[in-house]
C-alpha cells in the first residue's frame, strides 16, 4: 500500500492483517523517524510522553490539547502512520470525546486508543485503577466512533480495557469487557492492557472476535515467535524499543559520577565512531531528522544567490 494512500487507511489495513505486525512504541519525533528509517510500517506514541516530555507521571495530568499538539509533531515528522494514546478520551462528556477525536484527525494522527478507566486515570500496570460502568464505557466509545465517521471512517478507534489490572479485576472481567465493546460499539480493535502470562493472553485473544492485541505487563519478558503470536491472533506487537536508552543513559550517568570525568562518554563515542558508515551506527541522533542536513544544503544551493551560500568544503567540521 503506497504513500498515496491515507495514513489512517494504511493503519487500519495493518490491524486487519492475519499475521502479527510489529509496531515500535516511543514518544518523540526522532523515535518515529528512527522507526521509519529502520523500515517499520507504523509507530505508536506512548502515554509515556507525560514523563519524557513533561516530567510528570501518566495519571491524566496532561490536557487533550497538550497530547494532540505533541502527537501532531510526531505525525508530521514521518510518512508512516502514527497511532496514539488518547487516555480516557479527555471527557467528561460525549461532546468532549467528539472534539478529542476530531482534533487527533486534524493533527494527522491515524488512530487512537481510548481507555475504560475512571478519572483520575492511572498508568497501565500501576495500582489504583478503577473502571467506569459498562454503560459509560460503551457511550464513550460510540461517541468516539461517531466522531470518527464524521471526518474519516478509516481513522482507527481502539477500545482499551484495564479490566484485568483494575481493583477487583480479573482475566474474566477483561474478556467480558473486550467482548462487550466488540458487540456494542463501533471500535475497530480491542486492546487488553497488562496481562501477566502468555496463557492469559492466548485465552483473551481466542475469546475476542475481530482484531485484538495485548500489551503484557513489562515484567513478562519472554516473547513467543512472531509465528506463534500470529497463531494466537495478536494483531500488533507493540515494541518499546526506547527502554534500553533509559537504562543505558542512567548507567552512563552513574559511571560519569564514579569516574568524576567524561571519560565513560568518550569511551562510548570511540566505540560508536567505529561503526560509522554501517547501519548500526547511532551517532548523536541527527541522521534521522527531516529535512536532513544534506537536504538543507541542497535547498541553499538551489534557492540562495551564490553570495549567500555557505562553504561546505573548506570547513573544519568536514570529516575526512
Amino acid at each position: 500500500m503506497g504513500m498515496s494512500v491515507k495514513k489512517s487507511t494504511r493503519l487500519k489495513a495493518l490491524f486487519a492483517r492475519p499475521e502479527t505486525v510489529i509496531m515500535p512504541f516511543g514518544v518523540m519525533p526522532i523515535h518515529a523517524q528512527m522507526a521509519e528509517a529502520a523500515g517499520f510500517e507504523a509507530f505508536e506514541v506512548s502515554g509515556g510522553l507525560s514523563a519524557y516530555w513533561y516530567g510528570v507521571p501518566d495519571v491524566g495530568l496532561l490536557t487533550m490539547t497538550e497530547f494532540v499538539a505533541h502527537c501532531e509533531r510526531v505525525a508530521r515528522s514521518v510518512d508512516i502512520p502514527v497511532f496514539c494514546d488518547a487516555d480516557t478520551g479527555f471527557g467528561p462528556g460525549p461532546a468532549s470525546i467528539r472534539r478529542t477525536v476530531h482534533e487527533y484527525i486534524h493533527a494527522g494522527v491515524a488512530g487512537i486508543h481510548i481507555e475504560d478507566q475512571a478519572e483520575p486515570k492511572k498508568a497501565g500496570g500501576q495500582t489504583g485503577i478503577a473502571l467506569v460502568s459498562d454503560e459509560e464505557a460503551i457511550g464513550r466509545l460510540n461517541a468516539a466512533c461517531d466522531a470518527r465517521d464524521e471526518l474519516d471512517e478509516d481513522f482507527v478507534i481502539v477500545a482499551r480495557t484495564d479490566g484485568y489490572g483494575a481493583g477487583g479485576g480479573s482475566l474474566e472481567e477483561a474478556i467480558r469487557r473486550g467482548r462487550l465493546y466488540r458487540e456494542e460499539t463501533g471500535a475497530d480493535v480491542i486492546f487488553y492492557e497488562g496481562l501477566h502470562t502468555w496463557e492469559q493472553i492466548r485465552t483473551a485473544l481466542a475469546e475476542t472476535p475481530g482484531p485484538a492485541y495485548v500489551i503484557p505487563s513489562y515484567t513478562l519478558t519472554d516473547r513467543p515467535s512472531m509465528a506463534e503470536l500470529s497463531e494466537m491472533g495478536q494483531s500488533i506487537e507493540v515494541t518499546p524499543f526506547i527502554y534500553p536508552a533509559l537504562g543505558e543513559a542512567w548507567r552512563m550517568l552513574l559511571d560519569v559520577r564514579a569516574a568524576n570525568s567524561s571519560e565513560p562518554v568518550s569511551a562510548y563515542m570511540t566505540a560508536e565512531l567505529k561503526l560509522r558508515g554501517e547501519e548500526r551506527y547511532g551517532g548523536v541522533g541527527d541522521q534521522w531528522v527531516r529535512p536532513g542536513y544534506a537536504d538543507i544544503r541542497r535547498m541553499e544551493e538551489k534557492y540562495l544567490p551564490a553570495s549567500m551560500q555557505r562553504d561546505y568544503v573548506n570547513n573544519p567540521n568536514v570529516n575526512d
